[in-house]
């Protein structure tokens, strides 16, 4: 499985390419067509090469107390480093794969920065099974088998490489169903679209391996569902977002999302002119868990506003998120970049950053070089995070970063 993608570049691909006409561009037009060297939609064998790259590099640095410790940690990383390709074959079929191939141990104090594979972060085929086998009644009907991203949260249904802020919020990473490293598992799913409606359930293995799973452990079964309902608001735009999953898998077995039971997102998009807002709701289960004060359930909320203060080039951005749960330690910090200084620094985190109430607040700026593919971002984050009324974190974290794909 692991030679696949260069078995099919250098045996089908390379031959059938076309050279384009040359073209007078500025270098952003040529940044945007890098990572297309073929496309041709009347070729029956091949429709289209699409390389991807994605690099993002970033700066943290947290002045805090924890435990009424004061702190102060700085570090820069290798946030993530992608790379693949999407085939379109047979004007159905498409494979595609990218995979994480950079290691960077400095946030957690260490010194390695290194070049490796580390895991395939997407490794999926997908059939476009309306055009193939002629179905009426959807605009899009596709099946796909592999390694993919399930997105849950109205922040995570936006790419890394799209995200307003440097960092997604703590209760939205909660609920990603990861794998044990932090990358995406493996699974059979089916998407549709009709008018304004498009869904996609699937059912995936809880197993983890860093190519394709095997299906040994439990399952999760997930959905999602997007409704487009502009036409009847007053807004630019108005988009509902609906996801959830549900996780049957025994404490032994490999689990995913930190070994959650259950979490469900109910999000609104609403944009006018230059200003936009996301309303995102959070409620879940942590399942079982090696402790009993980490289990029960969790909830939370994330307000997020955005206005462009330069059209497409400068935008300025807020968040609000509230997270709470039944247990002293259901809830927790993101890793970045509180729990990043306790690796490096020992500072003596209660709990691990662990509480069961916690307020987060955001405010930045980006900077759009290019679009989305090259952009600046920067931002300030205040949290307070507390277990039974006792202070766990509270603190300052600031953000920069760089980040590109093609």
């Amino acid at each position: 499985m692991k030679y696949l993608l260069s078995i099919t570049f250098f045996i089908i691909l390379i031959p059938s390419l076309k050279a384009e006409e040359p073209q007078n561009k500025d270098w952003r037009e040529s940044w945007e067509n890098i990572g297309l060297p073929y496309k041709d939609e009347n070729n029956p064998l091949i429709q289209k090469i699409h390389l991807h790259g994605r690099n993002q590099y970033q700066f943290g640095y947290v002045d805090g107390s924890a435990n009424g410790n004061d702190f102060d940690y700085d570090t820069d990383e290798f946030r993530r480093m992608y790379g693949g390709a999407t085939l379109n074959l047979l004007n159905s079929l498409e494979i595609s794969g990218r995979a994480n191939y950079f290691k960077d141990t400095h946030p957690k104090g260490g010194s390695d920065r290194e070049f490796n594979f580390q895991n395939m972060w997407y490794l999926f085929g997908r059939i476009d099974v309306k055009d193939t086998l002629g179905v009426d009644g959807f605009d899009k009907l596709k099946i796909g088998y592999g390694a993919r991203e399930l997105a849950v949260s109205e922040e995570w249904n936006e790419s890394s490489r799209r995200i307003k802020t440097v960092e997604r919020s703590a209760i939205s990473n909660k609920i990603w169903p990861f794998d044990s490293e932090y990358s995406n598992p493996t699974g059979i799913w089916i998407e549709s679209s009709r008018d304004n409606v498009s869904t996609e359930l699937g059912v995936f293995s809880s197993t983890q391996d860093d190519w394709l799973a095997s299906w040994d452990d439990g399952h999760v079964v997930w959905g999602k569902a997007v409704f487009d309902v502009s036409e009847n608001s007053k807004f630019d735009k108005t988009e509902v977002l609906l996801n959830g999953w549900y996780q049957d898998a025994e404490i032994s077995e490999d689990r995913l999302g930190g070994g959650l039971e259950w979490a469900t997102s109910a999000a609104v998009r609403i944009t006018e002119g230059p200003l936009g807002i996301r309303f995102n709701g959070i409620l879940g289960d942590n399942g079982d868990q090696t402790k009993a004060e980490r289990e029960g359930s969790f909830w939370g909320f994330v307000v997020l506003p955005t206005y462009w203060l330069i059209d497409d080039k400068l935008e300025a951005v807020g968040r609000y998120q509230y997270q709470g749960s039944d247990n002293a330690q259901g809830i927790r910090l993101y890793s970045r970049y509180v729990r990043r200084a306790d690796d490096a620094l020992n500072i003596g985190l209660p709990n691990g950053g662990r509480g069961d109430e916690h307020h987060s607040f955001y405010t930045g700026l980006n900077y759009y070089i290019s679009g989305n593919r090259m952009k600046i971002m920067a931002g300030i984050q205040y949290d307070d995070i507390t277990s039974g009324g006792d202070d766990i974190y509270n603190g300052l974290s600031l953000f920069a970063a760089f980040r590109s794909y093609f």
